[in-house]
């Protein structure tokens, strides 16, 4: 059975006038009588009968009719359900590092919020391995890292090519000891070893001819900055995090002829690249991420 036959015998039970029926559903008479002639022979009942000019259901077009009844307001709920998805609906949860809650989400969450209300949001604070896991055990629906990522079942959006990580050290340290003198005297703050960072920090301390006598890792930047700020060591970070300690002299960047830039992707599982809400979150966050980087 057809359901655009089931839906025409409803019609005809409802209004019992193969005419009206017509006109409702934007049938031509005969149509209509097609129809349900196509329906009898598959069921092979006779679901109507004509006495004078009146049309009746036999005891087969009241059972159908009880049936019927019940199932399309069923077929309208399941419409109306994916409709709903196909307009953003659902569960979704973001993964990121700390620093990017702290510096570019504040801007992006209500924005999301906005635009998608109906969809609750779950949003995940941790590091690049746990990120990358999570995506692929479908634990986390969109992940943010530094760097890319190319794997199998895996896709991996560029959002941003132009973030900087600046070598940094307070006004108090830069005052007091010459640029040459503060890795070999002070131990140098960085993030915890991420093979995005570890393998460029490597290289530009080769290049520069640097040689720290200390590395002190940390779990966040505001940690590094803080660190910084109390005369700790020289640390490194991204520039967006230590923008407003920079402009007001409290921090001051060294070396800065060999920023390292880092890019910056949205990952999430091939299988859910293309689903509508998914889709939608990525836009919204690729659009204000771009403009917040040229705000920083």
């Amino acid at each position: 059975m057809e359901l655009r036959h089931l839906k025409t015998f409803k019609f005809a039970a409802d209004y019992l006038n193969f005419t009206k029926v017509a006109q409702q559903l934007n049938f031509t008479q005969p149509a209509v009588t097609a129809q349900i002639q196509t329906l009898e022979k598959e069921l092979e009942q006779q679901l109507f009968i004509r006495i004078g000019n009146k049309i009746f259901l036999t005891p087969a077009g009241e059972i159908l009719k009880t049936y019927t009844d019940q199932l399309f307001p069923i077929v309208e709920e399941i419409e109306s359900s994916f409709a709903e998805l196909s307009n953003s609906y659902g569960n979704v949860t973001i993964a990121a590092t700390e620093g990017f809650w702290t510096y570019y989400f504040p801007n992006i969450i209500p924005e999301l919020l906005k635009q998608y209300p109906q969809v609750q949001l779950k949003l995940i604070s941790c590091n690049r391995d746990e990120i990358i896991k999570g995506i692929e055990s479908n634990k986390y629906d969109i992940g943010i890292i530094s760097g890319e990522l190319y794997k199998n079942g895996m896709t991996n959006i560029v959002i941003s090519e132009d973030d900087e990580l600046v070598t940094v050290v307070s006004k108090e340290l830069y005052a007091k000891y010459p640029v040459d003198q503060l890795l070999t005297k002070f131990p140098f703050l960085q993030l915890q070893a991420d093979g995005c960072y570890d393998t460029r920090i490597s290289k530009y301390f080769r290049q520069m001819k640097l040689l720290s006598q200390n590395v002190i890792e940390f779990g966040s930047l505001e940690g590094i900055k803080m660190a910084v700020l109390n005369n700790i060591g020289v640390g490194m970070g991204a520039s967006v995090s230590l923008k407003e300690e920079i402009n007001n002299g409290d921090l001051v960047p060294i070396l800065v002829t060999e920023n390292i830039k880092i890019k910056t992707s949205i990952i999430t599982l091939k299988e859910k690249e293309n689903l509508e809400t998914i889709q939608s979150f990525i836009n919204v966050i690729q659009k204000n991420w771009n403009s917040i980087s040229t705000m920083a």
